[in-house]
């Protein structure tokens, strides 16, 4: 079918799907390998504190906050195929700007701007991936995620191993990386075709203003999107303090790369099965199961002091996400409106967001003041929280 409708037939449509994935894998590379785990070790090396740390790694992700919801509401008006073009060439252009960090302040600025690649690519994406496929989101998000994640997998193993041979300088060769992976995903960029059914040009802003009311009245978006939060609230925190942890209980730090890597792919494994079995089963359940496992894994993670454990609870941590976000952003497509795919799926962004930049925060502050077990157990209380709040409200 051509650039004009949206359908499950093959054609065009799985042509640009495939360069959607493509494209996701190289740039979620690309900005995780600047993240997880360089950014901590860099942030201690230009000698900031567990809280500055917990800031420095936010920044990025406080940018979503106000991106992603405006990113995908100007999607819905301008088209989606120009909101993934900026987006690869921030990808592309800011991992070059590390290269001449030498303060704490520097690293923040270039964090908050990286930070716009993908606060506009993620909503976006999503809302395209909706828009060619009727029915099977669960699945076919959960395809694209787990493409992305290939990028998130390799990354930490990238970085721990670049960083460890210290090639120029503690973090330049690792920063060169990125920015090299950036410009590939730019290349993609370019190569994808508008085939969405709202790809409408030159509508009023007001209508981009209609998307965001829509989605601010629709209580079940805003549910939802706080499993979601609550997901990369304590993702957040993982990234950035599991690293220092790991080093607290003796862990090189390639083997923490690989760690790390092994929690993503556990996430890649199942996140498109658990989207495909909720597209049979409904979303609701899989969302609550998640939750409970993450916050299990979450309250184990501090009272581990070898490599078996870590990895144990690092796997049992994915598995949990796994069932989560395979499930919210396809619910997040099925009760927001046709017209208004963009605004939901950047709302669903911008909330997880909030999530992922408060984690890092809050697990600084509380680790600097008491320690690793009691940070990781209030982490454990807002998941349990969000669990009890999802089970007595979300009524899909």
């Amino acid at each position: 079918m051509g650039r004009g409708g949206h359908t499950d037939s093959r054609g065009e449509l799985p042509r640009n799907f495939l360069l959607l994935c493509f494209m996701g894998a190289f740039a979620i590379f690309s900005s995780t390998m600047s993240k997880s785990p360089t950014l901590s070790w860099f942030s201690e090396f230009l000698g900031a504190s567990d809280f500055e740390i917990g800031l420095i790694a936010a920044a990025s992700t406080i940018t979503g906050i106000f991106v992603n919801v405006t990113a995908g509401s100007l999607s819905d008006v301008y088209g989606r195929r120009k909101m993934l073009i900026i987006s690869g060439l921030i990808f592309a252009s800011a991992p070059f700007l590390y290269l001449g960090v030498t303060e704490i302040w520097q690293l923040v600025l270039f964090r908050i701007y990286h930070g716009f690649a993908t606060a506009i690519f993620m909503p976006v994406s999503l809302a395209y991936i909706a828009d060619m496929f009727s029915s099977r989101r669960g699945e076919f998000m959960g395809i694209f995620s787990s493409s992305t994640m290939i990028g998130r997998l390799l990354a930490p193993i990238a970085a721990g191993f670049l960083v460890s041979i210290q090639f120029l300088a503690p973090f330049q060769l690792a920063y060169l990386v990125c920015g090299i992976v950036g410009v590939i995903a730019m290349i993609s960029s370019f190569r994808i075709k508008p085939v969405a059914h709202r790809e409408i040009v030159g509508e009023s802003k007001a209508n981009v203003i209609e998307g965001l009311k829509t989605i601010i009245r629709n209580i079940s978006i805003i549910i939802v999107s706080l499993a979601e939060a609550a997901t990369y609230f304590s993702m957040g925190a993982i990234e950035t303090f599991m690293p220092i942890y790991s080093d607290t209980i003796g862990i090189e730090k390639w083997i923490t790369g690989i760690l790390m890597s092994l929690q993503v792919l556990t996430i890649a494994l199942f996140r498109p099965i658990a989207g495909l079995l909720s597209d049979k089963y409904g979303r609701k359940p899989f969302i609550i199961a998640g939750l409970a496992v993450s916050a299990v894994s979450l309250f184990l993670l501090p009272l581990t002091n070898n490599v078996l454990g870590l990895l144990l609870v690092m796997i049992i941590y994915g598995f949990g996400v796994s069932l989560t976000t395979s499930s919210t952003s396809p619910l997040i497509s099925e009760v927001s409106s046709k017209t208004a795919l963009g605004s939901g799926m950047g709302a669903l962004e911008t909330i997880k967001d909030v999530g992922h930049a408060t984690g890092p925060i809050v697990a600084g502050f509380f680790i600097g003041a008491l320690g690793f077990f009691p940070a990781f157990s209030i982490i454990t209380l807002v998941l349990v929280s969000v669990l009890t709040t999802i089970y007595v409200k979300l009524k899909v």
